[in-house]
């Protein structure tokens, strides 16, 4: 089989986008595509937003792959998405976006050159080019990236690798639920330009305490939750930070996800999908969440991979839901587990989105092609 060729060029790398070089990366490392990467230069004429990076595949195909937390994440009050998509969508062939949602899409030029990207969170692989401090960084942020590769550092990229965050499905787990979760500083943030945006993070954390407060009263020892311990949360929220800072590296973090049989998730910034909610999905995880605002590739549905609720109460009654019926909870684990290997795991999501670009428009003939290559994973 002939290899697809696919050239990244790239200039900087948030964490947002480390999912998706790790995916690029892991296909090269399998033999299923030809990898080069551009290093883009401060007198380079390319410049994208951040949390955007730019493929070309075969030589022609114009990919733009957006991470970012919704449509207007990077916008202040007096600037509408329209036209800071449509200028992107016009300089591209395909357009996957992490936060995809039909409505927002309706508003823009090029509509048809937007697909749904899939769940994302911060996950890596050795030797991913994310890792290296990159010319169109900040001073800080590349210090930052050395720091990561630093053994023994809580932020080492080694325990950010695809295996940290796989489990698989136990139908005997015990029925402990999990909700740790951090809350926003609604003033501090020097990025904070947008009054709406203000009042969306005083819900965020107003839903994530009460959730907090209402499980802990209602479940006992049979819940685990809270809060980092930050300045804000320690002044705002004492009853519900969480007092073992060490509980909340990220190696005890991922061991609570895995001893646990259902995890909750509430809604990001912007209204995104949070990181932890790829995260639960990838150790196969029964999930309670918030209702969703944005769409995601494949069969991942309300009841099948999760529940929803709108508001604390309501989360209490989904969780009971998972907790009386074993064999309901265990399916949904099972749901996850599957999701996860076909759209989720870096190398399969990035796959997912090649295939699309390849086979538009002629799935069918292309069918025993897809096939071949999915056999490679």
């Amino acid at each position: 089989m002939s290899q697809i060729l696919c050239h990244i060029r790239v200039g900087k790398v948030t964490l947002h986008l480390y999912q998706i070089l790790a995916g690029y990366t892991l296909l090269a490392r399998q033999g299923i595509i030809k990898l080069t990467i551009e290093t883009l230069k401060k007198h380079s004429s390319i410049h994208h937003p951040d949390n955007v990076l730019e493929v070309i595949i075969n030589n022609e195909i114009c990919v733009l792959y957006d991470l970012n937390d919704g449509y207007d994440n990077l916008l202040t009050d007096d600037q509408y998405y329209v036209d800071f998509m449509n200028n992107l969508l016009a300089n591209c062939d395909f357009y996957f976006k992490r936060s995809y949602s039909k409505t927002y899409n309706q508003k823009l030029n090029h509509q048809n050159k937007i697909c749904p990207l899939g769940l994302n969170y911060m996950v890596t692989t050795p030797r991913n080019v994310a890792h290296k401090p990159l010319p169109l960084e900040e001073y800080k942020e590349r210090l930052k990236k050395l720091a990561r590769n630093i053994p023994f550092t809580e932020y080492y990229n080694g325990k950010y690798k695809t295996t940290a965050f796989e489990d698989i499905p136990k139908k005997e787990v015990n029925q402990k639920i999990l909700f740790m979760a951090r809350l926003w500083d609604i003033s501090g943030d020097n990025l904070l330009q947008n009054s709406r945006k203000s009042e969306e993070r005083k819900y965020i954390n107003y839903v994530r305490a009460e959730c907090i407060r209402l499980c802990r009263k209602e479940f006992g020892d049979q819940f685990f939750g809270g809060v980092n311990p930050t300045p804000y949360a320690n002044e705002n929220y004492p009853d519900i930070v969480i007092d073992d800072k060490n509980i909340t590296k990220r190696n005890n973090y991922l061991k609570k996800v895995k001893e646990s049989a259902i995890c909750i998730s509430t809604m990001g910034l912007h209204e995104s999908i949070g990181w932890k909610f790829a995260e639960y999905v990838a150790a196969s995880k029964a999930i309670v969440t918030e209702e969703l605002h944005y769409e995601v590739p494949g069969e991942f549905s309300e009841g099948k991979n999760y529940l929803t609720f709108n508001t604390p109460e309501q989360c209490v009654n989904q969780l009971y839901t998972l907790i009386d019926n074993k064999d309901y909870r265990y399916q949904m684990m099972v749901n996850n587990f599957e999701y996860y290997h076909q759209y989720v795991r870096p190398d399969r999501l990035i796959l997912n989105s090649i295939l699309t670009v390849l086979n538009k428009g002629r799935v069918n003939e292309n069918e025993q092609n897809t096939h071949s290559i999915y056999a490679y994973i």
